[in-house]
């Protein structure tokens, strides 16, 4: 039978503002008691005694965030983040080949890159990129490290007494072959347009 799970959950973190550049640090620390851990995925037959959803008596996640973002003027701002984050867990008994633990498959390090340049009024480019770490998947395997570039112009304009906003957009540059979950791979490429309105 499951038992509730209950956890303390500790953050901290610190802003400091230069002239043109804002530091943020944060670390963070979960003890957790009592973690339902879904093993759904992968357990054989039909989940019946197969120990889909099981207790793990004590898991921890720990980690911390470093952020730095810069505006050079009203028309270069940029922001880089880099995050770790790791676990320890308990042993249960249900260490077998097709068992996985959730807290496994978050990445340890992780980077976001953001830049966008104001071209002329209300017309802004954007362009971003993100790395993420080779991490766990299930049945013991490995997922392996990736990164990504996307790109796009966004342009706000009034008319009529209302703000609106149109803006195009390209996902996957550089077109990355990855798999953000296992067996499951991404687009290539994703092109987009959007427009909105605020009344």
């Amino acid at each position: 039978m499951l038992k509730p799970e209950s956890a303390w959950e500790y953050e901290a973190g610190i802003i400091r503002d230069f002239e043109a550049v804002t530091i943020r640090v944060a670390g963070w620390y979960y003890d957790i008691q009592d973690f339902i851990n879904d093993n759904g995925i992968t357990s054989p037959g039909m989940g019946l005694g197969s120990n889909c959803l099981y207790n793990i008596d004590h898991v921890k996640l720990y980690g911390g965030e470093l952020e730095a973002s810069v505006k050079l003027g009203s028309r270069f701002h940029a922001t880089a983040s880099y995050v770790y984050q790791e676990y320890d867990v308990e042993e249960t008994g249900f260490e077998t080949d097709w068992t996985y633990y959730l807290p496994a498959l978050l990445p340890k390090h992780k980077i976001k890159l953001l830049a966008r340049y104001n071209v002329w009024e209300n017309g802004w480019l954007q362009l971003s990129s993100r790395y993420v770490g080779e991490r766990d998947a299930q049945k013991g395997e490995k997922l392996e490290e990736y990164a990504t570039v996307d790109m796009g112009f966004e342009q706000k304009f009034e008319a009529g007494g209302m703000e609106y906003m149109a803006s195009v957009f390209v996902s996957n540059l550089t077109g990355t072959s990855y798999e953000e979950q296992s067996g499951y791979n991404m687009p290539k490429h994703v092109w987009g347009f959007q427009v909105g309105v605020n009344f």
